[in-house]
């Protein structure tokens, strides 16, 4: 009987880890956009706020995901998003916490999203605005794409008026208009501002901003010191590793029973401003970034 017993259940643990879709419950569902080294900071940062068991899905990896299903059978805590492709795939799952991390979008996604928190990937606007007020500079041109970028850039000409400095802002739906609009800014600016957006900053189009700078000689502000050494001349960074921690907190607060509503989105706590020494000196500037 004993035997009998034995074999039943033996049978029955044999099924279950042969059936495939089998419900697999986690505190964290992890949607990645795709593998990245700064992704990996993240996540380091994260896991190091609490041991949360997780499932990790990275978008680039799968053909198609049915992350509704996914999050209804597995009944995280919440799903952690990684980048915009994996935000705009857990916008649509509406019963889970979502909190957002390394995003541009993130601003136009909170808003259309009834459980959605996270940390912007861009500083706030008044850090970039006091390196612009270090250089000495009142008018800065922004060519970006509003689909991406409209909330910061509204954001952005309001604390700017506080700074007494103008934004002038040109849109442009692909890169191939980047350069045509920066040349619409030749003697009207005295610095570029460049956002973290594809269309604007990647490639020949963030070439251009170089071009126009070195042509103009007007300084190049931007979110990466990845840029420098093209001809940026100074950088505003995150911290990926606590942007990560960050986003641990939000899901450790989740995990201790507080409603989304009760854990507010932030901005990145942490930034290192970065320059190119030459293009300074060629552009006689010196920033004050004491305060």
């Amino acid at each position: 009987m004993h035997a009998r017993t034995f074999l039943h259940i033996l049978l029955i643990a044999v099924l279950w880890l042969l059936i495939p879709d089998r419900i697999w419950c986690c505190d964290l569902l992890i949607v990645q956009s795709r593998r990245s080294p700064a992704y990996e900071d993240v996540l380091r940062g994260l896991r190091s706020v609490s041991r949360f068991s997780e499932r990790v899905i990275v978008l680039t990896e799968h053909n198609e995901i049915d992350l509704a299903r996914i999050a209804r059978e597995e009944t995280p805590v919440a799903i952690v998003t990684l980048g915009d492709n994996a935000l705009a795939i857990a916008r649509k799952v509406r019963q889970t916490p979502v909190i957002a991390l390394m995003a541009i979008n993130y601003r136009a996604s909170m808003e259309e999203h009834p459980t959605m928190t996270g940390v912007e990937v861009q500083p706030p606007p008044e850090q970039f605005l006091l390196i612009f007020t270090s250089i000495k500079v009142r008018k800065v041109g922004i060519v970006s794409n509003s689909s991406r970028s409209a909330a910061y850039i509204k954001l952005a000409r309001k604390v700017a008026a506080g700074f007494e400095i103008d934004l002038l802002v040109r849109d442009v739906k692909s890169s191939r208009e980047v350069p045509g609009q920066l040349s619409s800014l030749a003697g009207l600016v005295d610095a570029l501002w460049m956002l973290p957006d594809n269309v604007t900053a990647s490639g020949e189009a963030a070439d251009a901003h170089f071009m126009f700078s070195a042509s103009h000689k007007v300084p190049v502000v931007t979110f990466s010191s990845a840029y420098l050494p093209s001809g940026a001349a100074l950088a505003l960074e995150i911290d990926h590793f606590d942007i990560g921690k960050q986003g641990g907190k939000m899901a450790a607060s989740l995990m201790d029973g507080n409603v989304v509503s009760n854990v507010p989105p932030e901005s990145p706590r942490k930034t290192t401003v970065k320059s190119n020494p030459s293009i300074l000196r060629r552009l006689n500037l010196k920033p004050d970034l004491t305060e």
